[in-house]
């Protein structure tokens, strides 16, 4: 059961890695996270099917995941207004 718990975690500790960089690798997970390449890779098809990451590129190995999303909300330019002190 408790095995059970942490699977069902991995996509959610890839979601932690994309707040540092929102782009990632299977490899690059795997290693960060200290699980196996096929863990990294069922988490990142996970959050692929839910459409969190989209793979970038047509690369056979060494795919790159990008949650886009996130990379537009990065790309963003701040929006500073000033205090309203009434």
């Amino acid at each position: 059961m408790l095995v059970r718990c942490f699977r069902r975690n991995n996509p959610l500790r890839v979601v932690e890695l994309l707040g540092a960089n929102p782009f990632i690798t299977t490899k690059g997970v795997a290693d960060k996270l200290a699980i196996a390449f096929t863990t990294a890779q069922r988490a990142i098809e996970r959050l692929e099917r839910a459409s969190i990451v989209k793979r970038v590129g047509d690369a056979k190995r060494d795919r790159v995941y990008c949650a886009t999303a996130l990379l537009n909300i990065l790309e963003e330019p701040a929006r500073l207004k000033p205090a309203d002190n009434r």
